[in-house]
C-alpha cells in the first residue's frame, strides 16, 4: 500500500477522518486515535514484548523467512537495550516531540493455538457454496477461468493441483445455510479460545500485559514461481480471527546465507511440497518480508508497533 509506515498512517487515517461508516451500513463506526496510536493499551510503547511464530504447524517456512526472523529478533533487543525512541519525532502527532521516552523489548517464542482447527473452519467457509458465486460473476464475460498463473501448462514441477487447503475441506459441495452457520458458530468459539490463549500469554511476558504482538512470516515462501503460490495459512489466520496485520520489508533472499535445510518431518503433503520447491539460487535476491499480527480493530497499535520494528531494522538493511 505504500513504501514507509508514516504513509500507511497518513492513507488508514484519511481513509477513517472520511467516516466511511456513514456511506457503508457495514463499516465500524471507528475514528482515527491518538491515544492508541501512542500505544496506550500497550504500556505506553515503554516496554514492548514480542513474540515470534517461527512456524504455524502447518507448512513450515523457506530458510529466508527464518533468517529474516532471527535478524529481527535481533534488532528488536539491541534497539530496546540502546533506549531508541519508541515513536517517531513526528510533529503532527500529538502529545509527541523529539525526546521521546525509550522504550525496552522482549522477544519471547509463540506456539501455535489450534492452528489446523481454525484453518479447516476458515476453508469451511471460504468453500461453502463450492464456488457458485464466483463462477456466476465470471460467467457474464464469456471468457475462460484462469486455472493457473504458470506461463506453461505444464505449471512447474511442484505446483500442486491439491493443495491442503482443498483437502482439508473434505468433499466438494454446496453446504446449507444450516451447515454454514455450524461453521460460524464453531469460528466464534475458535475466536474466543486464540483470546484467551492470548490472554495468558500474561504470565510469560514480564510486562504486567500479555504478548503486544506476534511476528511471523506473510507466507512460507517468498515470492514464487507463477503456479506456485498454494500456501496462504499464515495470512488466513488473521483473517479467520479478524486480527489487525501489517506487513514490513526485512532483507533480501541469499543464497549463500540461506542454504536449504535438511527434511524435517512432513505435516502433510503441501508441507512437503513446498519444502521441495526450495532452491537456493532460484530464490536469491527476492525481497523477504514479515508480518506483525495485532488484535482486533488496534490499526493504530498496529501501525506504531510496525513502526518501532521496521526502524530498530534500518542499522541492519544499511
Amino acid at each position: 500500500m505504500t513504501n514507509s509506515v508514516s504513509g500507511l498512517r497518513v492513507f488508514t487515517k484519511a481513509i477513517l477522518d472520511a467516516k466511511p461508516w456513514r456511506k457503508d451500513p457495514l463499516a465500524i463506526r471507528k475514528e482515527w486515535s491518538w491515544k492508541e496510536y501512542a500505544l496506550s493499551d500497550h504500556g505506553e510503547g515503554g516496554t514492548l514484548c514480542f513474540a515470534i511464530m517461527w512456524d504455524n504447524g502447518v507448512v513450515k517456512p523457506h530458510p529466508p523467512l527464518t533468517r529474516a526472523m532471527q535478524m529481527t529478533k535481533r534488532a528488536l533487543e539491541a534497539a530496546g537495550h540502546k533506549g531508541d525512541h519508541h515513536q517517531p519525532i513526528d510533529a503532527t502527532v500529538p502529545g509527541r516531540n523529539a525526546d521521546c521516552d525509550p522504550f525496552f523489548t522482549l522477544v519471547i517464542d509463540w506456539e501455535p493455538h489450534r492452528h489446523l482447527d481454525i484453518y479447516r473452519n476458515a476453508e469451511g467457509i471460504f468453500a461453502a457454496d463450492d464456488g457458485h458465486d464466483y463462477l456466476t460473476a465470471c460467467a457474464l464475460s464469456g471468457e475462460p477461468l484462469m486455472q493457473t498463473m504458470s506461463p506453461t501448462t505444464d505449471a512447474h514441477e511442484y505446483a500442486l493441483d491439491e493443495p491442503f487447503a482443498r483437502t482439508i475441506v473434505g468433499e466438494r459441495r454446496h453446504l446449507s445455510a444450516f451447515e454454514l452457520w455450524q461453521f460460524h458458530q464453531e469460528k466464534r468459539a475458535l475466536r474466543k479460545s486464540h483470546l484467551d490463549y492470548w490472554e495468558a500469554t500474561v504470565s510469560r511476558t514480564g510486562t504486567g500485559r500479555p504478548v503486544d504482538a506476534i511476528i511471523s512470516p506473510a507466507a512460507a515462501y517468498t515470492a514464487c514461481p507463477h503456479g506456485c503460490n498454494s500456501d496462504a495459512f499464515y495470512t488466513t489466520l488473521c483473517n479467520a480471527l479478524d486480527y489487525t496485520s501489517s506487513v514490513f520489508p526485512v532483507t533480501f533472499a541469499d543464497a549463500e546465507l540461506d542454504k536449504a535445510q535438511p527434511p524435517h518431518q512432513f505435516r502433510n503433503h503441501e508441507d512437503e511440497a513446498i519444502y521441495k520447491l526450495y532452491d537456493a539460487q532460484l530464490f536469491h535476491g527476492l525481497p523477504v518480508g514479515l508480518q506483525l499480527i495485532g488484535r482486533t480493530l488496534e490499526e493504530e497499535a498496529v501501525i506504531a508497533m510496525t513502526d518501532i520494528v521496521d526502524r530498530a531494522l534500518k542499522p541492519m538493511r544499511q
